[in-house]
């Protein structure tokens, strides 16, 4: 029987062999602690991307998702999408420091530069 601090505690034997493209036979042994897996395999079940590159190293491929080592969860979509939203946010930030410059330039023209209020210059009223 398996104990509850291996890796492939919970796992059903078919999964194991599927997953480490081993015979059953093997997957059994493993399961049953007959032999002991290589690393790689050990990894491949846990879904350690640093069997593949160490900068990987506890980054986990999990129900479909990327999982960093803090927990953060990110779905392909996401990790596609990552390049796009740079270059949206680059955008962004050049158009809002073209509209500061732009503002602070019709300021100077006109002799005067007024922030918003901040919340302690607010007005509240029950009404």
């Amino acid at each position: 029987m398996t104990h509850p601090s291996s890796p492939f505690y919970g796992i059903p034997v078919n999964e194991i062999a599927r997953i480490c493209g081993v015979d059953l036979a093997t997957a059994r042994r493993w399961k049953r602690e007959a032999t002991c897996p290589p690393k790689s395999a050990v990894m491949l079940i846990l879904g350690d991307l640093g069997c593949f590159d160490p900068a990987w190293a506890g980054w986990r491929l999990s129900r479909g998702l990327l999982i960093s080592p803090e927990g953060w969860e990110a779905t392909p979509g996401h990790v596609r999408a990552m390049k796009m939203m740079n270059a949206t946010l680059g955008t962004y930030r050049r158009e809002n420091e073209a509209l500061k410059a732009a503002l602070r330039t019709l300021a100077e023209e006109r002799g005067r530069f007024e922030d918003q209020p901040g919340p302690e210059d607010w007005i509240y009223s029950i009404g």
